[in-house]
């Protein structure tokens, strides 16, 4: 039950919306996988799970770090105000929904479990690329982007975004066949025609990645190549494209903001009540790494990299085709981390919960037919 649990959640992201129409597309999207993983968490009280034969000591600092520094300035900001100081809070639960969906993910997931949610997420996604050929084509009756128009923005929001997503995801389709060639092709043209700098190259990286770790030495630098000639082709054309859209001037704002507490930083969602104004309300930095190291600190930023350090020194160890696949999504995110908020976005942060934590199970599975 709760593998099929974990399958509704992930192949339902992208239209989890639909269930909650009342909220905006973000928090509908975080509404819908908030009670599936509730429902998935208390499936587990009624099966066993699997024996657990893997440590992940970053991970376990790297939240202690985030939970006190986040309830030391609750507790500051609740004793001087006398109200709950929610905004503080709440981005710590999101956090602790990644630390849920990580141990639940070891405890009741294999190979053979993966395999099927990654073969129907393929078609959830495909289902997605049609959606978008509609919305292009002005026949889509569901969705809005957030600016409230009707344009293409998939069912995250944002062309950006959604370049974003389709990039990272891009892996699940590195198979032979040809709907799969065709479902690239289909993905490559919407990023292209969203526009988005930042999916663009996130794109290039995550195919060149792939292609390096598949030890395909010829089509990587083909690849390389080809990738470098096409950014410059586009840099020297549209020199509007690669902007920093006022990122530099509100970074330059929030240092002078968060310099005071640079080493433990404001705690988790301290960036978002700054009410920076830059040509219009700044709640997220655009830059994961600078907003991390805002709320938690250098500490914080040390702690992290601790994190995907062990991550991808653990892929070294054992790399396969399903695990190049998860690696290589997960590298996508943490490169697109450094040009937006997708791990504020529940639709992007999944794709990062999913490659971080299903490669662990992978990992905890190899150890446990070493043992035998």
């Amino acid at each position: 039950m709760i593998f099929k649990g974990f399958l509704i959640l992930l192949c339902g992201m992208p239209w989890g919306h639909l269930l909650f129409r009342k909220a905006d597309i973000w928090h509908g999207t975080g509404h819908f996988f908030q009670v599936g993983l509730l429902i998935i968490f208390c499936l587990s009280f009624l099966e066993k799970p699997r024996y657990v034969q893997i440590l992940n000591k970053p991970l376990g600092i790297f939240t202690l770090w985030a939970g006190l520094v986040t309830s030391y300035w609750w507790f500051v900001l609740f004793t001087k105000a006398q109200q709950y100081p929610l905004k503080i809070f709440l981005p710590f639960f999101n956090f602790l929904c990644f630390v849920w969906f990580y141990k639940l993910s070891i405890e009741y997931l294999d190979k053979e479990k993966i395999e099927k949610i990654l073969k129907w997420f393929r078609y959830s996604i495909l289902l997605l690329l049609f959606y978008c050929v509609l919305q292009y084509l002005r026949l889509d009756e569901f969705f809005n982007g957030m600016s409230g128009h009707d344009e293409l923005v998939g069912t995250i929001g944002n062309a950006s975004h959604l370049a974003g997503y389709l990039a990272i995801v891009q892996p699940i389709y590195f198979k032979k066949g040809l709907i799969n060639i065709l479902s690239l092709a289909l993905l490559w043209l919407i990023i292209l025609i969203a526009g988005s700098a930042s999916g663009i190259v996130v794109g290039l990286a995550v195919a060149l990645f792939w292609l390096f770790m598949q030890k395909d030495k010829i089509w990587a630098l083909l690849g390389s190549i080809s990738a470098f000639g096409i950014i410059t082709f586009i840099g020297i054309k549209y020199s509007q494209f690669f902007t920093s859209s006022h990122r530099i001037e509100l970074w330059q704002l929030a240092f002078k903001t968060f310099k005071n507490h640079l080493i433990t930083g404001l705690g988790l969602g301290s960036f978002g009540v700054q009410n920076f104004q830059l040509g219009g309300h700044w709640r997220h930095a655009h830059n994961e790494y600078f907003q991390l190291s805002a709320e938690l600190g250098l500490v914080g930023l040390v702690l992290l990299i601790w994190c995907l350090r062990e991550y991808f020194r653990m892929f070294r160890t054992f790399k396969t085709d399903l695990t190049i696949k998860l690696a290589s999504m997960f590298f996508g995110f943490c490169l697109l981390s450094m040009f937006t908020f997708n791990a504020h976005l529940w639709m992007l942060s999944s794709i990062g919960m999913t490659g971080y934590s299903f490669l662990y199970c992978l990992k905890n599975e190899e150890n446990l037919e070493n043992q035998t």
